[in-house]
């Protein structure tokens, strides 16, 4: 999470996994799993996503952290910023949130950076309207974080995922947080590294919008 509390972020879609094989064969060996479990929050009538903002929990192997994100500010093709901010919770409260025993707005009241926490639970708290905010939903995401070194020097984190949708969709993506110093600089060696893999690009949407499509297919 970056200092300022803006999530700059490149997302591009892999059509599968043997996309995914060209790509990590590019990369350097250091890397570590991480196995994800995302359970997103809203009023029963989807106040929260009709507002373009996205409140979850997320369990990060044995971590849980609270995290909301604003809509969508500025951004060209697959570099997306938003307002985010996160906390991390203990397991106990966690458990709650998950069940839905736990009110989650007041739980992110002590989410950093502060300023934005509380902005966004205003936000929250406006767009609910006084209708219960609770867990609606959520999918699994294998995630592998990839250490590597942009061209301009910094060194950053590129991660690749696999998200299990609700409706038996896979997903593969590659993320990649930079700070906004380093866009262009990331820009090009993506787009070297998707070249040299025989990958396209294609601009990834968020996966809350991703998730909420594959719930409407699996009603259907």
């Amino acid at each position: 999470m970056a200092s300022d509390g803006i999530e700059r972020e490149f997302k591009l879609m892999l059509k599968d996994a043997t996309e995914r094989s060209r790509i990590e064969a590019l990369l350097p060996q250091k890397r570590r799993l991480l196995r994800q479990r995302n359970i997103f929050f809203d009023t029963d009538d989807g106040r929260l996503v009709a507002a373009r903002l996205t409140f979850r929990l997320r369990q990060e192997n044995d971590a849980w952290l609270l995290t909301a994100k604003g809509p969508p500010l500025a951004g060209r093709g697959a570099l997306t910023a938003r307002e985010e901010a996160e906390r991390v919770v203990t397991p106990a409260l966690a458990a709650h949130l998950a069940a839905g025993t736990a009110d989650p707005i007041p739980a992110f009241g002590r989410a950093e950076p502060a300023q934005v926490a509380l902005a966004l639970a205003r936000r929250i708290s406006e767009a609910a309207d006084g209708k219960p905010v609770r867990p609606t939903g959520g999918f699994r995401n294998e995630r592998t974080h990839v250490e590597i070194a942009l061209p301009c020097g910094t060194k950053a984190t590129l991660a690749l995922d696999r998200s299990l949708m609700p409706d038996g969709a896979e997903h593969h993506e590659v993320e990649l947080e930079v700070a906004s110093s380093a866009a262009r600089s990331t820009a090009a060696w993506l787009s070297g590294l998707l070249a040299r893999a025989g990958v396209p690009p294609r601009t990834a949407r968020s996966k809350r919008s991703r998730y909420e499509a594959s719930r409407r297919r699996g009603a259907a």
